[in-house]
């Protein structure tokens, strides 16, 4: 009886010894109760993140067997930093994963991005996993259907510096971006989110199960490492290096190996080169541009009536002071003046003072050979020559909004990229330039 005691509690043991050996990710939803994180116009960064971790645990436990998922946090409180890593080390995870939404001044700005820790092994079994897992992500949320992908970043963030597994700090999408929040608000949102996240765990689990080839590693280096985007290419736009003293002086086109053209007048420099190149549909941009017209018109058929009656008083005051009465012969008359020089330079003038807005996407110390890599394919760039840099700009529009919508499709590449404005050859700011359009 006493050996069947004694065997029954050694088989619980061994039963709870496997079981206690169960693979364990710790899933992390950042911030919580008072820490509500960042805050957007219709959500907060708190929310965002339980939702999606908790549908990401769902996927995992669905799908994933022989996988414990333990949440740091499962309704709205604030565990801190250390308890969140103490949790993960006490439980002796596998991996860890901590869930974030991004922020940024600059409203536009989009993409998700993942971060692993300063301090990973350099070998051993752990040897890379950490890297392999935050390029999976992001090579599944592009594959999701998420637009812009801002890269993995190597970064001392606290839950991944203070946690003894590979671990990973992902940002899923930008709060201060109206369309990237209301997407992370929506449950369609949120589920190919954690569709993705869920995506690129069993992926990793099957990379690693049996320890995993370097090149894989290597390869999604190389593929996923920087910033990159998918789908909408951004439209050809003008190529043309410009000098100034300050600003903008002259647009000298570039030829693709950088070679300068000729300098173009002042009137020609003026114009957008790309109004050309504009949509049809944009009909009230055209009526505009013909109203325009009609009212020059107009101006100068005035101006010319003006002159022919002028003359006329004239020629009625010469036939009053002949002696017969008569008029004066025909070709005596002198004709109408033509339209004054003065009259034409104001009219240029009025023309080169038109805004013309164009998008800037970054800055170089030298002009970037075409191909270039921080070019992202782009191989037609206008440069602006100040002090010490380039400005480097794509794109050309008149209307503030026009620069808006092409602002929306540039930023697919270049998050950061904004709006500049230029009169002639002097840059104003997009609040003088609206005003112009008036």
């Amino acid at each position: 009886m006493k050996k069947i005691v004694v065997f029954v509690c050694l088989l619980a043991f061994a039963l709870g010894g496997s079981a206690a050996r169960k693979v364990v990710w710790v899933i992390d939803p950042g911030h919580g109760g008072h820490d509500t994180g960042c805050e957007g116009t219709m959500s907060k960064e708190k929310d965002l993140t339980l939702a999606i971790a908790k549908e990401v645990g769902r996927l995992v436990k669905q799908n994933i067997k022989g996988v414990r998922v333990v949440y740091t946090r499962e309704r709205d409180t604030y565990p801190t930093l250390p308890r969140r890593c103490e949790l993960a080390n006490d439980k002796g995870a596998q991996l860890f994963l901590s869930i974030h939404v991004n922020d940024a001044e600059n409203k536009f700005a989009s993409g998700t991005e993942s971060y692993y820790a300063t301090n990973v092994p350099q070998s051993g079994a752990n040897m890379g996993k950490s890297e392999l897992l935050a390029l999976l992500l992001q090579r599944q949320y592009l594959a999701n259907g998420r637009a812009v992908s801002r890269g993995v970043k190597q970064e001392a963030l606290y839950v991944c510096e203070h946690t003894n597994m590979p671990s990973v700090l992902t940002e899923v999408g930008f709060i201060s971006n109206l369309e990237e929040e209301a997407f992370m608000n929506s449950k369609q949102g949120q589920a190919l989110l954690a569709k993705a996240i869920y995506e690129a765990l069993a992926e990793w689990q099957k990379l690693t199960a049996n320890g995993f080839d370097k090149r894989e590693l290597r390869n999604l280096r190389y593929a996923y490492m920087d910033p990159r985007r998918e789908s909408k290419p951004v439209p050809k736009i003008t190529v043309v290096k410009e000098k100034t003293d300050d600003a903008l002086a002259a647009n000298v086109p570039v030829t693709a190996t950088n070679q300068a053209q000729p300098q173009q007048s002042a009137a020609d420099e003026a114009r957008p080169k790309a109004e050309a190149e504009q949509p049809q549909t944009k009909k009230e941009e055209s009526k505009q541009e013909e109203a325009a017209k009609k009212e020059l018109v107009k101006k100068a058929d005035g101006k010319n009536e003006e002159a022919k009656q002028e003359e006329k008083r004239d020629e009625d005051k010469r036939a009053q002071a002949k002696p017969d009465g008569s008029k004066q012969p025909q070709s005596d008359a002198k004709p109408a003046s033509p339209k004054p020089a003065a009259q034409k330079n104001a009219d240029a003038k009025a023309e080169s003072a038109k805004p013309v807005y164009s998008i800037q996407i970054m800055t170089s110390p030298t002009i970037l050979k075409i191909g270039d890599y921080r070019l992202k394919g782009e191989t037609e760039i206008r440069y602006v020559q100040t002090a010490d840099r380039y400005k480097l700009l794509v794109g050309n529009a008149t209307t503030y909004q026009d620069a808006k919508n092409l602002l929306a499709q540039v930023r697919d590449k270049f998050p950061d990229a904004f709006i500049v404005a230029y009169v002639g050859d002097r840059q104003v700011t997009t609040g003088e330039a609206m005003k112009m359009e008036k």
